[in-house]
């Protein structure tokens, strides 16, 4: 019972965290907040002693006036916790809960009675950990007022935990000029539908692709520049990395052993979680049974692609 009381007031704190940033009235101001999300991250992950940690989590809230505007809506409203829709027993349970954190210089004690409005968001920080601040970007970098900084977004996002055994060069690679997915208007009708893919821009129909992932509701984006690892598109899952290569290929141009044999080894080298090859062909008798060698690699065919348009996959 006091597990799932605890969960509860760390959903409810990833709400008002989330809250206060995208009411931000600048986009530029987000973007701020999802760099000290990240970096606070880091800090709560590190090894520094409590008081280190305290100090330096304090001193990312000071670095901007922004921030610092954040943090004091976080602390209002949690202040204000009693008149909040939390369920009673989480209201009754929220201050001894903030109390009980082992935190330095009577910092926690003061929870209690929410004194210090930028000690207040520092202690809720520690509180929440790391996959509590991960919560809070990833609820922030869902919100579309914030994709026109995708680039600014992804910076933030490479330097998740998720993705600590993915290599440098795949990092650059998914900043690499990126771009939204766009989930373009297609006919209704199936062999219309099949004529308008197989008819598509390459490029558009990356973007296309990767529309299903972020509709699905992953943070999803597609990438202007080819790179050294034949990857178009990249997704985050809860669990880690997806990684997607699009082949726009004519009907009769089967995508074959060797493309597939390259990719399972990009997902393996970069541990990826999955890897998904999309075509609008279909694949060769030995691209599959390669394929079938590996439960990380997905592979979907047009009919598979045509499949996607009646009812988003949900990709595990």
């Amino acid at each position: 019972m006091f597990d799932a009381i605890t969960e509860g007031i760390k959903i409810w704190l990833v709400g008002r965290f989330a809250s206060a940033i995208k009411h931000t009235t600048r986009a530029e101001d987000r973007v701020f907040a999802i760099q000290w999300l990240s970096d606070s991250r880091a800090v709560v992950a590190s090894d520094l002693r409590p008081v280190e940690k305290f100090k330096k989590l304090n001193s990312l809230i000071n670095s901007r006036i922004a921030i610092s505007a954040i943090a004091k809506s976080v602390s209002e409203a949690v202040s204000n916790y009693r008149n909040s829709d939390l369920p009673l027993p989480m209201k009754i349970a929220l201050p001894a809960t903030f109390a009980a954190l082992p935190l330095v210089g009577g910092q926690a004690a003061g929870i209690a009675a929410f004194g210090g409005a930028l000690g207040v968001p520092v202690v809720l920080l520690i509180f929440l950990g790391a996959a509590g601040i991960t919560s809070i970007i990833e609820a922030v970098v869902t919100n579309p007022e914030a994709r026109p900084h995708i680039a600014e977004v992804i910076d933030a996002i490479v330097q998740d935990e998720r993705l600590r055994r993915t290599s440098a060069q795949m990092k650059a690679a998914m900043k690499e000029q990126p771009i939204d997915p766009t989930r373009f208007s297609v006919p209704p009708e199936d062999a219309a539908l099949r004529a308008y893919l197989l008819g598509m821009d390459p490029f558009q129909f990356e973007r296309h692709t990767m529309s299903f992932f972020n509709a699905a509701g992953f943070e999803a984006w597609a990438t202007r520049k080819s790179n050294d690892f034949g990857v178009d598109g990249f997704a985050i899952h809860p669990e880690g990395l997806m990684i997607v290569q699009c082949k726009r290929s004519s009907a009769d141009n089967k995508v074959g052993r060797p493309t597939i044999q390259q990719f399972k080894g990009v997902i393996e080298e970069q541990n990826a979680l999955r890897g998904y090859v999309v075509t609008t062909s279909t694949f060769t008798e030995e691209a599959m049974e390669s394929a079938q060698l590996s439960e990380k690699l997905i592979l979907i065919d047009m009919e598979s692609l045509v499949g996607w348009h009646a009812e988003t996959p949900t990709f595990l």
